[in-house]
């Protein structure tokens, strides 16, 4: 298990060079389903996961959550379903919006009393989704590495909103 899974993407998508145009041209996002959300879950929000390039960094640590944290992953899967059925969640040992100004609108959802952290926003334009883009496993009380996953998610974010 690692804690934030952004290094899967290349690098310039998160370093700010995502503006190239050239990149840009090149750079192929889509919405994919997530195994276990299901249509009836997804009643108030439809439920994604970011991929850009072939790539996405939810579903193979979700897979990994399965075979070796099932008890986070229960705890993710039954807050994720749940997001798909309401307006917002706002139990903050279920979900957190990021305190830190710079990264506005991106969230966690939490295992709670466990390590899982699985980020997300939701697509204001559209107002029907809500867009998995990364995964945090929280090893120790470290405020750096939890700002380092929403950091990637606020990339990601943005990305997907310039692309869409």
């Amino acid at each position: 298990m690692g804690e934030v899974n952004a290094s899967k993407l290349p690098k310039r998508i998160l370093d700010g060079r995502q503006n190239n145009v050239n990149f840009q041209v090149d750079m192929a996002i889509e919405l994919v389903q997530i195994p276990g959300v299901t249509n009836h879950h997804q009643i108030v929000w439809q439920i994604r996961a970011l991929q850009i390039n072939g790539r996405n960094l939810v579903i193979g640590p979700l897979a990994e959550w399965q075979r070796k944290s099932p008890g986070d992953f229960k705890k993710i899967m039954k807050v994720l379903l749940n997001i798909g059925q309401v307006d917002r969640i706002r139990d903050e040992k279920k979900v957190k919006k990021s305190s830190n100004p710079k990264y506005d609108g991106v969230y966690e959802i939490r295992a709670d009393k466990g390590s899982a952290r699985l980020m997300f926003f939701y697509c204001e334009k559209t107002q029907a989704a809500v867009i998995c883009t990364n995964t945090y496993w929280k090893t120790k009380s470290s405020k750096k590495e939890q700002d380092q996953a929403f950091e990637a998610c606020h990339k990601l974010k943005q990305i997907y909103e310039q692309q869409s």
